[in-house]
């Protein structure tokens, strides 16, 4: 399991997927950025908190990076036919899932890393706010950048599990491009005509990379931890069992 993992790992530092992904993350943050900046509040009053948040995690900042990596990394082994050769070598299917799962979570932690240094650096060129966000509450900051690597991941999670479900980058990337856009507006949807007085679109992980920072420390906690539990554990358990029932071609 290390070796492979170890081997997944070296494939997604070479992988030109994801260093592009990298640069559409900037690209995106530079972009909400002076968005943001161009406001009539922002100009008067500089660059509150909250907007230091919001230009770090939009859904096509970090949300389409992480999709656009998931769905080819993990899709890419069943079109050229490389999960056949790992499993004749020996290697179990559980291990095989886990370290795909285990690489596209690190990569959604990377593309984190990189939003938040990024975010960083471009508001203080922009607003000069460095001092200001170095005042603020240090484990509110860690609280915020803990929940979105935790939702990242539990993403990351996700598309991995479509991946092994649909077994086609194409279908894949369809599906969950869809989901991405229009995901929590049908959940929402939902709510309105069957469950009204329960919120479910709050576990949709791409649904909370913009509301955290809005939520009290309970609040966070009991949020994030359950997508963790649905995504990162429940749905890697039912794809390691879809993994090990079908067959490998």
């Amino acid at each position: 399991m290390t070796n492979l993992l170890r081997s997944q790992i070296y494939k997604l530092f070479h992988n030109t997927i994801f260093w592009a992904g990298a640069g559409l993350t900037i690209c995106s943050v530079l972009f909400y950025a002076v968005f943001e900046s161009m406001k009539a509040e922002t100009v008067a009053n500089g660059m509150p908190l909250f907007q230091y948040y919001s230009i770090l995690f939009q859904n096509y900042s970090t949300g389409l990076p992480v999709l656009i990596f998931c769905v080819v990394f993990a899709s890419d082994d069943f079109m050229s036919g490389a999960v056949h050769y790992y499993i004749s070598k020996g290697i179990s299917r559980t291990q095989y899932y886990l370290s795909k799962m285990t690489t596209c979570a690190f990569a959604a932690t990377l593309y984190v890393v990189i939003a938040g240094i990024s975010g960083t650096i471009i508001s203080q060129i922009l607003w000069h706010n460095l001092d200001g966000l170095l005042q603020i509450n240090t484990l509110q900051l860690l609280f915020f950048f803990f929940s979105q690597i935790i939702l990242h991941a539990s993403y990351a999670s996700f598309l991995v599990f479509t991946c092994f479900l649909f077994r086609s980058s194409v279908i894949s990337s369809v599906v969950n491009m869809f989901l991405l856009i229009f995901g929590f507006y049908i959940v929402h949807r939902i709510e309105d005509a069957i469950w009204n007085s329960y919120v479910i679109s709050m576990y949709w992980p791409v649904a909370m990379f913009q509301r955290v920072q809005v939520m009290t420390v309970a609040e966070w906690f009991s949020v994030v931890a359950a997508i963790f539990v649905i995504y990162g554990v429940l749905l890697t358990c039912i794809g390691i069992i879809i993994m090990k029932k079908r067959d490998i071609k």
